[in-house]
């Protein structure tokens, strides 16, 4: 199995409101980022909201770097306080809160201005 740690930072504009999750993830040869998307997800009897990234085999010959932002749909709830970064392989077939995931509370965010 490969490891596709993401790193992030989650801002929040001051002037919207609206948190952005901005990722970086080194993808190990052979791999490509394929979609994003986000929904709410339950981590260890808890409920996140994720942005998944799917990444797919390729056969590059080397290492690429993925950066992206991606504002959230959805803000921090009175039951939702943290988001998460989840990466999957397509053609996993488990679960993909159980590993390759980065978590940050809403409150975490960075202030940004416009």
């Amino acid at each position: 199995m490969r490891l596709f740690k993401p790193y992030v930072n989650l801002t929040k504009s001051e002037s919207t409101g609206i948190y952005t999750m901005n990722a970086v993830v080194a993808l190990p040869k052979g791999y490509a980022l394929s979609s994003l998307s986000q929904s709410e997800i339950k981590k260890n009897g808890k409920k996140l909201w994720a942005v998944t990234a799917k990444v797919i085999t390729n056969g590059s010959e080397s290492n690429a770097m993925a950066e992206f932002s991606v504002p959230l749909e959805q803000g921090p709830t009175k039951e939702v306080k943290s988001t998460s970064m989840v990466i999957v392989e397509s053609s996993a077939l488990r679960n993909p809160v159980e590993d390759n995931s980065t978590e940050v509370d809403y409150e975490d965010a960075e202030s940004t201005l416009p």
